[in-house]
């Protein structure tokens, strides 16, 4: 079987070329565009992505037409995608869902995105939706070992589906979508309480089918995706007076579900529940329907929180999309279950000049690690913090050799290409290698001071051990092959192992100038010996 690298030769003919991939999906409410550079080494570099409120199930309750006016909105938001997806030189897939996938009259809005856009449309099954959500669900978050359910509630429909190992074990799209709901049972504004409790019925009678069977697959944890799910996450943390950089892989509490689903029930107009703080405008006429919808779900299953998932449809498209590519080819796509390894090499890949170096730092300092487990006590998990940041420490100087490792924790931070880790794990990445040079962490760096004291100890600790291990390849040119350390009373004896023929002064030197954060970290002092094998 072919790998990576030698199948996209093959398919363009030069081991340089990297293919583009514009990913499109046609929902009942909006249309999301996301477009992916899928590199020789198999990842995936985001380029750009954009979002359309295009209501294209707007003005039919049980969505047999698609109305002139979402027909025309579709089509000019096609057309943009497109000349989006153009300038990129992309290939492009496009998926609809469940607005197309009624309408009787699809195949008039079809023809014209054929004829007019140049758009080959794809609609999809209810479960075949569901099936692609899941694979965008496991590119965002490290999931894959875990048994889920998967909550999506669109405009149109609800996707439920309980996987385990990328195996789904349970899988249905229901038709309780926030405009669908919106249309037939809360249109009033003031909305009343009988409409209220004509949708609730609703949507319990179609959910009484299902749920017993899900509830057989327990226990599992819920994850929740899409515009629904996103809102509330949104209204939780404004109402908290929180800030986060993304969403992906926050998790709320039922509790805190709760105390949404107060203040927006209570909301009975639009013009009230635009005054809610953190619901988006353009959602605040159709988020009751998606409300119900997860209260129901949530109380029938007694889940007691929910992850968050930035990725859904359109990323379940492009994993998709490769692994077409891949199947044809008889060869496979890169497992799911190493989404953090992957993210990791992506955003290694703006500085590649600096891999060599990183390999070496991460082999030493983590040779450290283990050596020292017994004085700084921390595990598996830290460990691979450090990890990260050794392969990432340098990745800054692709905007500058100035304060380099400032811009690397900005882009850390920053970059969308880090999935699979919280915003509290990215956060401790990024500063152990901001912190890798110059001076250490200090209270009066606001990143820093808003940590919690035990994350400050953990950076303290885990950059104290990225400096040292920076320092013992100062020379970049890997002359140390192996460390060892030795506790003897209030010191410890660090021995840098090399080879006869290599001359490592340029790293005795580095590693006393930067042993100042361990000593003041741990207490002990740090004394160095080279020794030739």
């Amino acid at each position: 079987m072919l790998p990576f690298s030698q199948l996209l030769k093959k398919r363009s003919g030069a081991s340089s070329h990297e293919k583009i991939l514009a990913a499109i999906d046609l929902g009942t409410n909006s249309f999301h565009i996301v477009i992916v550079r899928i590199r020789v080494d198999g990842t995936l570099e985001p380029i750009t992505k954009e979002k359309e409120s295009v209501r294209l199930g707007s003005g039919s309750g049980d969505y047999a037409v698609i109305q002139e006016d979402a027909i025309e909105r579709g089509l000019s938001c096609l057309k943009r995608f497109k000349t989006l997806a153009d300038s990129y030189q992309a290939e492009i897939r496009a998926v609809a869902t469940s607005a197309l996938r009624e309408a009787e009259n699809r195949d008039i809005f079809l023809d014209r995105a054929e004829k007019e856009v140049g758009l080959k449309i794809d609609v999809v099954s209810g479960n075949e939706e569901a099936r692609l959500i899941y694979l965008g669900i496991l590119q965002g978050l490290p999931v894959y070992d875990k048994r889920i359910l998967m909550i999506d509630i669109g405009g149109g429909s609800t996707e439920l589906l309980v996987g385990e190992k990328g195996e789904i074990l349970f899988s249905t799209s229901l038709k309780l979508g926030a405009i669908r709901l919106t249309e037939k049972f809360l249109k009033k504004d003031p909305l009343g309480v009988v409409d209220l409790q004509k949708c609730r019925i609703h949507i319990e009678s179609v959910l009484s089918a299902f749920l017993p069977q899900i509830e057989q697959w327990k226990p599992f944890q819920v994850v929740g995706s899409s515009g629904s799910i996103t809102s509330v996450t949104s209204m939780i943390l404004e109402g908290r007076g929180e800030k986060v950089d993304r969403l992906n892989g926050f998790e709320f509490t039922y509790d805190q579900f709760k105390e949404v689903r107060k203040s927006v029930l209570e909301a009975d107009s639009v013009k009230k529940r635009l005054k809610i703080p953190g619901l988006d405008s353009k959602r605040a006429d159709i988020i009751v329907g998606g409300i119900l919808v997860l209260d129901e779900v949530l109380h029938r299953v007694k889940a007691p929180s929910v992850i968050v998932s930035d990725f859904a449809l359109r990323d379940g498209i492009v994993y998709d999309t490769i692994e077409s590519w891949y199947r044809h080819e008889n060869t496979n796509l890169p497992a799911l279950d190493n989404i953090r390894d992957k993210a990791l090499r992506t955003v290694s890949n703006l500085y590649p000049q600096g891999k060599k170096h990183a390999e070496q730092v991460a082999k030493l300092t983590l040779q450290l690690f283990d050596d020292l487990k017994d004085l700084h006590g921390l595990g598996a998990q830290e460990r691979e913090y450090l990890e990260a940041a050794c392969h990432l420490h340098q990745v800054g100087l692709c905007i500058s050799h100035h304060s380099y490792h400032k811009h690397s924790y900005y882009i850390i931070k920053n970059s969308e290409a880090m999935v699979g880790f919280s915003n509290s794990e990215i956060e401790i990445i990024a500063l152990v290698s901001r912190y890798h040079r110059k001076g250490g962490p200090k209270g009066k760096h606001e990143e820093f001071k808003s940590l919690r004291f035990e994350d400050q100890t953990l950076v303290r600790k885990l950059s104290s051990l990225l400096r040292i291990g920076d320092g013992l390849d100062r020379s970049e040119k890997c002359l140390i092959d192996q460390v060892k350390t030795v506790r003897q009373g209030s010191k410890v004896i660090l021995e840098m192992i090399h080879s006869k023929e290599n001359d490592p002064h340029l790293e005795v030197w580095s590693v006393e100038e930067k042993k100042d954060l361990f000593e003041e970290t741990f207490g002990l002092k740090l004394e160095f010996q080279a020794k030739s094998s």
